[in-house]
């Protein structure tokens, strides 16, 4: 029994991985988002803050910086 806990935890832990590659490989489309990403990670584990609080202040970013740079990766053609 426990090899197979063992077993789906490491399997869930792929499939979870495997998600976020493909939704960072979505979403992440200029060097904004690229830096706001790598700079989220860093303070994420370097300093702990909270996912709300870091949602939040990349949402601010996003909101300042979106109207200023009109990403065209965005826009659906």
């Amino acid at each position: 029994m426990q090899g197979f806990i063992k077993g789906a935890y490491a399997a869930a832990i792929g499939t979870i991985l495997g998600a976020c590659v493909l939704l960072g490989r979505i979403a992440i489309g200029d060097w904004l988002t690229a830096l706001v990403a790598l700079a989220s990670l860093i303070v994420l584990f370097r300093w702990k803050v909270s996912n709300p609080v870091l949602v939040a202040a990349t949402a601010i970013v996003g909101l300042i910086a979106f109207p200023l740079l009109k990403p065209e990766w965005v826009f659906v053609k």
